[in-house]
């Protein structure tokens, strides 16, 4: 993980600390979304991911109150745009570098374990928001 964590220091300009909770905090959100099986079958051929997502920064006190009401009130899209605002905001980050980081971490992960599987993942995450 390593290289994907320089990857978004490089070009999301965040410090490694940053790159690092993002990254895990939205592979979190989206094994989440997938549910463990559908995520494991996609990505569990990528090394330290397993790992990298433990280390996702939790919602905690307001964090995790809007993202509750959030849930009730627009589901798991809700809950999910609100796990990422909550944790995101507590690594110092905003939304706008979620936007920043999910196409580098995209094409790493094309890297990893092709095109077509990252084109799903995409597709996928993209629905359950839309």
């Amino acid at each position: 993980m390593k290289e994907l964590v320089d990857m978004l220091v490089q070009n999301v300009k965040v410090d490694e600390r940053q790159a690092r909770g993002g990254a895990a905090l939205l592979l979190k959100v989206a094994r989440d979304r997938l549910g463990p099986q559908e995520f494991t079958s996609m990505l569990g051929g990528v090394s330290g991911l397993d790992e990298l997502i433990r280390q996702a920064p939790q919602a905690g006190g307001l964090g995790k109150l809007f993202g509750g009401l959030a849930g009730s009130l627009g589901g798991s899209h809700g809950a999910a745009l609100a796990q990422i605002v909550s944790g995101f905001g507590s690594l110092g980050l905003t939304p706008d570098h979620a936007r920043q980081m999910a196409p580098v971490m995209m094409d790493y992960l094309r890297g990893k374990v092709g095109a077509d599987t990252v084109d799903q993942l995409e597709k996928t995450l993209r629905a359950g928001f839309s």
